[in-house]
């Protein structure tokens, strides 16, 4: 038995009152476990208040932080938890729409970008903290999604290359670099979008908010980026809550 800390990246109905749960942890990376659906939840002024006790239920959602005892050696089924706690309580995304509609994102980006991923405790530690900050921030947040999804190419080893670069360049998707001509496909930024690059790549969260786009900007940078990770990563599927997210900030 270990003590296993995650973040919860999809939950799938098995039976009558459980659910698969996937996660991304910090010391197994991506696994998969059979948890209880009559659970209720746990608000921040409960846990602060001493509520949090072993084997209490708890409501798991899309990227709740949780910690929980499981044994998952010599395995041939799914695990079962034991104890499932949340470690972390989202205090202001729950009543923020557009925080909610970003994490609904991150959500579905995490379950698509991490389908193979292993233990990666700094990769982990990164995708909690931005979580976290999102919640505390008092900043305008509409560029996280943006700044997440360009920090996670480092990660997962896709980041641009940006080595060549001049602001009359194409730019190729594809072999990740500048090329002086338009490449024979259709995975390409033309000069105009290319120089916006290094640009958009300078971005932090803690300066995102110096940033302006117009609504079309944003909505092309994220169509790119869709893109890019979809070229890159051969399971990646195209991320659905796109829409959601322009809807949100129109």
């Amino acid at each position: 038995m270990e003590r296993i800390k995650g973040i919860v990246l999809r939950q799938v109905k098995f039976g009558e009152n459980k659910q698969i749960v996937d996660l991304f942890t910090e010391s197994r990376g991506r696994i998969s476990i059979i948890a209880s659906t009559g659970a209720r939840s746990m608000t921040a002024s409960q846990k602060q208040g001493g509520s949090r006790r072993r084997g209490s239920a708890y409501r798991l959602m899309p990227l709740s932080m949780v910690e929980f005892d499981c044994d998952i050696h010599g395995q041939d089924r799914l695990p079962y938890p034991h104890g499932i706690t949340p470690y972390y309580i989202y205090c202001d995304i729950q009543f923020n729409p557009l925080k909610s509609a970003l994490i609904m994102f991150v959500a579905e980006f995490l379950q698509n970008a991490l389908k193979e991923e292993g233990a990666n405790p700094i990769l982990f530690k990164y995708i909690q903290d931005s979580l976290q900050w999102l919640d505390g921030t008092s900043q305008p947040v509409c560029n996280f999604h943006i700044v997440f999804l360009l920090q996670m190419t480092r990660f997962l080893g896709i980041s641009p290359n940006l080595d060549g670069y001049s602001p009359v360049l194409f730019y190729d998707l594809m072999n990740t670099e500048y090329l002086y001509g338009q490449p024979p496909h259709q995975h390409f930024l033309r000069p105009d979008e290319a120089k916006m690059l290094p640009y958009i790549c300078n971005m932090r969260q803690d300066n995102s908010h110096l940033y302006r786009f117009t609504r079309e900007q944003r909505h092309r940078i994220l169509e790119v980026m869709n893109d890019y990770y979809r070229i890159h990563l051969p399971s990646f599927k195209e991320l659905k809550s796109l829409d959601v997210l322009r809807e949100v900030f129109d």
